[in-house]
């Protein structure tokens, strides 16, 4: 069956999506820094929401583009590289400027962040257990680029097995997340966790796929969300086993929450409501294009920049910083591939 594009609305509201969820985790972590996250407030806490749709996004957007030439393993990992790395290295260097700036770089800096970073093994200790190492230097939002390298390197795999037999493996897919997350809470470990993350990924390359078939309801996707749900379920057992613990965004409830909100969103948005709301889109498509042409710069280094920065803790600094922030990820995002060996396109 030849596919179909992605229609002007779909693209417009693939842009709005990924526009707004980088602006709102920058908001978010700029809230809960200076205590703004409390009364009302209380709409900026949802940061952990924000970079599920990411997920979402990601496997929908990568299975867009690449289902035809990912199995060509050369260009299809120089490409994913070329664009997740670079900006990644940035930030790096940024953390690293702050923190000199700021005077404790010294005592913060790790060649085991540093180096776990750069090999995706990153995650937040304080938020679950089982974690390799911290983001470097706390830049807390690289801790889902550990969960997009696994995706892009497991994608390749995944989609040889489903050309082949696309039921079965989107079956094997689904149980073998809910045995990964099972792995995790008995026995807590990176590797578990991210592999039962691929699940919300898959659902938004099974999306892509339904859609580019033509078929734009939820039965279509039927398989990947039944086993989204008992993926919630799995993720269920150990808060009815252990308690809420910590509370909301702490491991056994952070997962759960992760889980949800994907399957949430998922019905939503592949339902007449996102259909509106892409088709609102278009409206404002040139707006959303813009700020979605930086949105990974933007994720990346706002951190640093807007809340790690001694300097940014004045009116006037954080004017500069956000000045600075628009600068960089423009830079990095719109300036900087140009200036990169590109890798093959097919």
């Amino acid at each position: 069956m030849k596919h179909r594009g992605l229609s002007p609305a779909v693209v417009a509201g693939l842009d709005a999506a990924r526009a707004c969820a980088a602006i709102y985790v920058v908001v978010h972590h700029l809230a809960n820094a200076r205590g703004l996250s409390h009364g009302w407030g209380i709409i900026f806490r949802f940061g952990q929401e924000a970079v599920i749709v990411f997920f979402l996004l990601s496997g929908f957007v990568i299975f867009a583009n690449e289902r035809d030439r990912a199995h060509r393993p050369i260009g299809y990992f120089l490409r994913r590289v070329r664009r997740i790395y670079p900006p990644l290295i940035a930030a790096m260097l940024l953390s690293t400027l702050v923190a000199f700036d700021n005077g404790d770089l010294a005592g913060r800096f790790s060649v085991q962040e540093m180096v776990g970073t750069l090999m995706g093994l990153q995650d937040i200790s304080f938020l679950k257990p089982g974690v390799v190492v911290d983001p470097y230097l706390g830049n807390d939002p690289l801790w889902s680029l550990s969960y997009e390298v696994a995706f892009y390197a497991l994608f390749p795999l995944v989609l040889g097995a489903w050309r082949r037999i696309p039921r079965l493996t989107g079956h094997i897919v689904g149980a073998a997340c809910c045995l990964c997350y099972a792995d995790f809470a008995v026995s807590p470990n990176h590797a578990s966790l991210v592999a039962a993350y691929f699940l919300l990924w898959w659902c938004g390359a099974m999306a892509a796929n339904a859609y580019l078939d033509g078929r734009r309801t939820i039965g279509a996707i039927a398989t990947p969300t039944a086993w989204l749900v008992a993926l919630c379920v799995t993720a269920a057992i150990p808060v009815a086993i252990h308690g809420a613990g910590k509370g909301v965004g702490y491991y056994p409830l952070l997962p759960l929450r992760h889980f949800v909100a994907a399957a949430t969103v998922l019905v939503i948005c592949f339902g007449p409501i996102g259909g509106a709301l892409a088709r609102w889109s278009v409206i404002h498509a040139r707006g959303f294009g813009a700020a979605a042409s930086i949105s990974y710069g933007l994720y990346v280094l706002h951190f640093p920049l807007l809340v790690d920065w001694k300097r940014a803790d004045t009116p006037s600094g954080l004017t500069v910083a956000i000045v600075l922030l628009l600068l960089l990820a423009w830079l990095i995002e719109r300036q900087l591939p140009r200036l990169l060996p590109r890798a093959p396109s097919s």
